[in-house]
């Protein structure tokens, strides 16, 4: 099961009633590289984080100065809203289209933005909607269970 192992991390997880057949189902996963991700969907539908949570790439990634280093996570979207989130986005343009093919977003920084698991890998990335497709999308964590456990509340630094 994947956790969040900052004990102090404040989150309120609503009561799942998925499967994990349904999940691979209605996602189109049939690799293990979402394994994690399933296992929190079979446990919690959906994650607010009362005081918003952060990560950092550095923990993972070499930063630069100017890079994207913090990282915000206001909450994890509820199951269906994975699904109707994908599904328009189908229809916009050639860019997102292939994005949406590719990964399943699944949480929200509270601005807009969305951070993304990448189905074929499990490489956790944001997508900072301001910004074109190659600015805007970022690998912030090598996989799901290791994005989680960075996971801390957020502070002012």
């Amino acid at each position: 099961m994947v956790s969040f192992t900052d004990s102090k991390l404040l989150y309120e997880g609503r009561t799942s009633l998925l499967s994990e057949k349904d999940i691979r189902r209605q996602l189109g996963i049939d690799c293990d590289e979402m394994r994690s991700f399933i296992q929190l969907y079979l446990t919690y539908d959906g994650v607010f984080f009362p005081m918003q949570a952060m990560m950092f790439r550095h923990t993972f990634y070499p930063i630069e100065k100017g890079d994207w280093d913090k990282i915000e996570i206001g909450f994890f979207l509820k199951f269906e809203d994975i699904i109707k989130y994908r599904t328009p986005q189908l229809q916009n343009d050639s860019e997102m289209d292939s994005l949406v093919k590719t990964h399943i977003p699944f949480a929200d920084d509270g601005c807009g933005n969305d951070i993304w698991i990448e189905v074929s890998t499990g490489v956790i990335k944001v997508f900072y909607h301001d910004y074109p497709m190659e600015e805007g999308l970022i690998e912030i964590a090598p996989n799901f269970e290791d994005f989680c456990s960075s996971l801390e509340n957020w502070t002012l630094r």
